[in-house]
């Protein structure tokens, strides 16, 4: 079992929201053995798209993408290449001294 500040905090936590479920009238429906109403649920309604700006969008996306892997690539081909003066250089400092 664990054990902690951490998990004394988030049992405490878990206590007040039931708690908190438990008073609140509406989040159970006692009548029906305790169990959650469910949600009417609302329907969104969503613009329709065209091809040619389904196109547009999709075009725009793989351009980010392109510019995120090349922001990727640079920043470890840059990475790389610092560690690897820097190995050389303590190579050879280790060298010059021995």
């Amino acid at each position: 079992m664990a054990s902690g500040i951490g998990f004394i905090l988030d049992a405490n936590n878990t206590m007040l929201n039931n708690r908190a479920l438990l008073n609140r009238g509406g989040s159970f429906n006692i009548k029906s053995a305790n169990k959650f109403i469910q949600p009417s649920g609302r329907k969104y309604t969503f613009k329709k798209l065209s091809a040619l700006g389904s196109k547009e969008i999709r075009t725009q996306i793989q351009q980010e993408q392109l510019e995120e892997r090349k922001k990727t690539l640079l920043l470890i081909t840059a990475s790389t290449a610092v560690s690897l003066l820097l190995f050389w250089g303590g190579f050879e400092f280790l060298n010059f001294i021995f």
